[in-house]
């Protein structure tokens, strides 16, 4: 017992809305965890299809509040004021945990003490809870990158040290309707190291319901990570490395939004994401993503080749890495 107690505590932390679907097997995946010292702070923001008599169930075994807020982040904080973890993970109601992911979190987050994020790989999985895809996350961690939106940081997989993020603010725009996670990466990223350790921790949910695949939505979260890049870049401090990034940042938001875009066969809005990338900053990825689409829109039989090539390859791969990964 004395063991346990010098153990640090972990506070996985998941909000939710109406998620009754999917909220079982959310809270089930971390009473799975073979780690001892781990709270679970639920913050619902006033659910109404059942979501509170599946936490009700629960008793004292999750940590749960029903309040309105005023948004995800508002919502995020309260949970944050709420937990008492060393260690912070944020999971949603409807992705899940393997279960040694707090383990793992603990481990890496002990070898690596000066980082304040250590984030690993996740699985994406579909309504029914098969795996149809990986995601790696980005190797090696790269501030730039993610601030010009060419990496995305898995924020399922991610473990937070507390006293890290209380010293740049938390969620600290409450204002955001969406992608408060990327505004958190960037504040973070300015003061403190992050670190990919790879290793299948996560299983997040990408399905029909999710608001990330309606378009509308879709490109409110292009504006939203513009506006975030536009406050940084106005900053009278700004280092001038950061400052020359800015084309460069605001074609990876246009680039990123094309390939959401993409996936959701919502092909010429996603082709005018493409080019406007594509004009504002010539780069690599820019460029990929206008010869998919023109390859898409031309030429569809040349298209409908390279997915296949490209569906055989990934299959090889994913079965190379389900064969040597973690369990599910």
């Amino acid at each position: 017992m004395s063991g346990e107690k010098e153990q640090p505590l972990v506070s996985i932390i998941t909000p939710c809305y109406n998620s009754s679907r999917y909220i079982h097997g959310c809270i089930e995946s971390v009473q799975a965890q073979d780690y001892p010292r781990v709270e679970h702070i639920v913050q619902d923001g006033g659910s109404r299809d059942g979501t509170l008599e599946i936490l009700r169930a629960y008793g004292g075994q999750i940590d749960w509040v029903s309040e309105p807020d005023e948004g995800q982040a508002d919502g995020l904080n309260r949970a944050l004021q709420r937990c008492g973890g060393e260690l912070i993970i944020v999971l949603n109601a409807d992705d899940e945990l393997l279960p040694d992911a707090v383990s793992w979190g603990v481990e890496n987050m002990a070898k690596n003490p000066d980082a304040a994020v250590v984030y690993g790989d996740q699985y994406i999985i579909d309504d029914e809870g098969e795996i149809v895809d990986l995601d790696p996350g980005p190797d090696p961690y790269d501030f730039i990158k993610v601030l010009c939106v060419e990496s995305i940081i898995p924020a399922q997989a991610a473990f937070i040290r507390r006293s890290c993020w209380e010293k740049v603010g938390l969620y600290a725009d409450t204002a955001l309707a969406t992608c408060p996670d990327y505004e958190m990466w960037v504040r973070i990223g300015r003061h403190f190291p992050m670190v990919h350790i790879p290793g299948f921790i996560t299983r997040y949910r990408a399905h029909q319901g999710s608001r990330g695949r309606d378009k509308g939505a879709i490109i409110e979260m292009h504006d939203t990570k513009r506006s975030v890049m536009d406050r940084l870049f106005d900053e009278s401090v700004l280092p001038q490395d950061i400052r020359a990034l800015k084309k460069r940042a605001h074609a990876g938001a246009k680039s990123w939004t094309a390939s959401i875009l993409y996936h959701e066969n919502d092909t010429f809005t996603g082709l005018r994401y493409a080019c406007e990338a594509f004009l504002l900053y010539p780069g690599k990825i820019q460029g990929k993503f206008l010869s998919i689409y023109l390859l898409r829109v031309i030429f569809p039989p040349g298209y409908k080749w390279l997915h296949r090539r490209l569906m055989i390859k990934y299959e090889i791969v994913a079965a190379g890495k389900k064969g040597g990964g973690c369990s599910c």
